[in-house]
């Protein structure tokens, strides 16, 4: 980055987020002037010709000099043809349109200011790579939900974007929360002003109750609204749901082992390490530290996540729920379990059938 930088670059996977700082940054520079050459340029391009067309439109703005004096600021806003796209850095004609934007840059006239907010960039191209010396760069990347302690990270996030609103969670409330939205600060963000305007000045704790109610449930939160059905014992809140996915075109082995499968085989890991080595299940904390000290025997009771490491937070999650559950007919369930996902596989009966079956057996005692 330049000791002293005019341009302002704020790109990632998380828009949201981008979009955001970027807004604060041309808020900032615009204190500085009277207004009248400021800009904000549409950055949304179907074509190359049209994002040759817009890069040529922030270089024109750049090097035209403010008819009335004073400070310029121009924001290029959500430019969608910066990542590997046929129609965006993959084209050369693009490339050479960013490359020349890049250089104007690097001399811009006495008090003229860029910003940029950008879902995708292609680091691999010249531009980016020149980007660096001339303009200060900041990359904005999702909560990777694949990777172990997603959890804590997402609820950690979803705690400081409340705190401004004054809002707080219910512990059940804030781990629903989590799994219902995506990983999108945007996305956080409108459900939590929501909740924001439903609670009113009077109440500021969001119970689970609320979060039902209000916030909506994100393709993945399907999954989790499944097994949180299933674990329950709610056969027809869990049926509903998977008809609609099977209606939007879900496979039924890819609900099966997406939303049932682990669930079913975390109850039964549950109910067998509570049986065998009485963890605490009254907290997470005091329940990982019990599974840290479990022995060698134990510890190859747990179920693995891709990464290889226990999936301590869904098996957390799992023991809260199998007080009721006997390791008999969690066995069970796991035999049900095994032989529905061969059905789907190998039988060709109806998908929709064999879901509705399972379900009524795992949800009856």
């Amino acid at each position: 980055m330049p000791a002293q930088t005019a341009s302002f670059v704020f790109f990632g996977s998380d828009e949201g987020a981008a979009a955001t700082a970027a807004a604060a940054a041309y808020a900032r520079l615009e204190e500085g002037g009277d207004g009248w050459g400021n800009e904000t340029i549409d950055g949304s391009a179907a074509t190359v010709d049209e994002a040759v067309e817009i890069v040529g439109r922030v270089i024109s703005g750049l090097q035209m000099m403010n008819m009335f004096g004073g400070r310029k600021v121009i924001w290029l806003k959500g430019a969608n043809f910066m990542g590997d796209t046929p129609q965006g850095a993959r084209s050369e004609a693009v490339q050479a349109a960013l490359d020349e934007l890049v250089d104007t840059l690097s001399q811009l006239p006495e008090e003229t200011f860029f910003v940029l907010s950008a879902s995708e960039m292609d680091k691999r191209r010249s531009f980016f790579k020149k980007l660096g010396a001339v303009a200060e760069v900041k990359e904005f990347s999702k909560i990777d939900i694949t990777k172990p302690g997603w959890e804590g990270e997402l609820s950690a996030l979803t705690l400081r974007m409340a705190k401004p609103l004054g809002l707080g969670f219910d512990n059940d409330a804030l781990d629903l929360f989590i799994h219902r939205v995506n990983e999108s600060t945007r996305q956080i963000s409108n459900e939590l002003a929501k909740l924001d305007v439903y609670l009113g000045p009077e109440r500021r704790k969001v119970t689970a109750e609320d979060v039902e109610l209000m916030v909506a449930v994100s393709r993945n939160g399907v999954i989790f609204e499944i097994s949180r059905a299933i674990e329950s014992g709610n056969s027809r809140l869990a049926v509903r749901l998977v008809n609609e996915q099977l209606e939007h075109g879900e496979q039924g082995v890819s609900i099966m082992r997406a939303a049932i499968v682990p669930t079913v085989r975390q109850r039964f890991c549950a109910r067998l390490l509570i049986d065998t080595y009485q963890p605490d299940t009254g907290n997470y904390r005091a329940f990982d530290a019990a599974l840290n000290r479990l022995p060698e025997e134990g510890r190859k009771l747990l179920p693995l996540k891709k990464d290889g490491t226990p999936n301590t937070y869904g098996l957390f999650n799992a023991a809260r729920t199998v007080s009721k559950l006997s390791l008999r007919k969690a066995r069970r369930d796991l035999q049900a379990c095994a032989a529905a996902d061969k059905a789907l596989v190998s039988s060709g009966l109806d998908a929709r059938d064999i879901l509705h079956k399972l379900i009524v057996t795992l949800t009856t005692a």
